[in-house]
């Protein structure tokens, strides 16, 4: 009927290799980044985040809307198996590290936004004397399926592979240019936050913070 809007359909399903370009696009939608940085930089940087948490992923599911991947969560599961747990992923991480330092803008990306915000996250970690059996890696989804309910049917998803693997507890990283409001509505606690100013090509100072979730 003219005027009505069709329902959409939402899958949830296991993470597949196909899905990598849209959740590439997921990424630089959630984040702005294409209003950030030049496309060229924007798609590797894509690319590289997602990589790099796909290679040391335990579990992902995706949210797949009308047959597109528009949502995932990716968590790591610590102390279990290496590090790295897909060489592939890893490798491709790296070659798209390698294409960001080919420019001026992806360098001093890779220098302020990557090197730096993980220093600051292995300080804020480090500064909780407290050790987590599970890290939220990754957890988006696109502004083009908002309402739809998604963002919560994945962190339910989630917690209930906690509770099959008998985890208790997990943390994550956040900070002021994520909707981190969502993580305080379902339950979860900040235990830090520290502020920096990231220059150019970001050019904004952002507020960054450790959660804490326990599984009951």
């Amino acid at each position: 009927m003219e005027g009505c809007k069709m329902k959409q359909s939402v899958q949830y399903r296991a993470f597949k290799k196909e899905d990598v370009k849209a959740l590439v696009r997921v990424i630089i939608e959630s984040w702005d980044y294409d209003k950030i940085f030049s496309k060229k930089v924007a798609r590797h940087f894509a690319h590289l985040f997602l990589y790099s948490e796909l290679s040391r992923k335990t579990f992902a599911r995706v949210a797949e809307v009308d047959g597109e991947a528009l949502g995932v969560i990716i968590a790591d599961v610590k102390g279990k198996d290496k590090q790295f747990k897909d060489r592939f992923y890893f490798l491709k991480a790296v070659w798209h590290a390698f294409q960001l330092c080919l420019s001026k803008e992806g360098r001093s990306l890779l220098k302020h936004q990557g090197y730096g915000t993980m220093v600051n996250n292995k300080e804020m970690l480090n500064s909780l004397n407290e050790s987590f059996d599970t890290e939220v890696a990754l957890f988006a989804v696109s502004p083009r399926a908002q309402g739809l309910g998604i963002g919560s049917n994945l962190f339910k998803y989630f917690l209930d592979q906690m509770k099959e693997k008998r985890i208790e507890k997990f943390f994550l990283y956040t900070d002021t240019t994520c909707n981190f409001g969502f993580y305080e509505h379902k339950g979860l606690k900040r235990q830090t936050a520290v502020e920096r100013y990231i220059p150019q090509p970001v050019d904004k100072t952002i507020e960054y913070y450790i959660y804490k979730g326990t599984v009951s």
